[in-house]
């Protein structure tokens, strides 16, 4: 459903807006960290980009930072194949925690 859609069948009142912003940025956040762990084997997925995805973990979601601690190591790790399996399996945990 496209914003436009969303927002027509909002009641009017209390921090509704808010809270569709915030939850298009958790999933915008969760597909570019889905996205990252699965080319992490072929090519650097560290830098500002990711950093700042991984801040907005540890801000909004419970457990980030231990998720988001233990998503970094995973990226440093210098196996390729351990990576991105590591890397997977830490993502989904996230979604798990934000029921997604």
């Amino acid at each position: 459903m496209d914003m436009k859609g969303k927002l027509s069948n909002v009641s009017f009142g209390g921090n509704w807006s808010e809270d569709l912003f915030t939850s298009d940025q958790l999933y915008s956040v969760l597909d570019f960290l889905d996205l990252a762990a699965t080319e992490c084997a072929d090519r650097e997925v560290r830098g500002k980009d990711m950093e700042a995805a991984l801040s907005y973990v540890e801000e909004h979601i419970e457990k980030g930072t231990m998720l988001t601690t233990a998503l970094r190591q995973a990226l440093a790790q210098p196996e390729a194949w351990m990576r991105r399996d590591s890397a997977l399996r830490i993502v989904a945990q996230i979604r798990k925690m934000v029921g997604g």
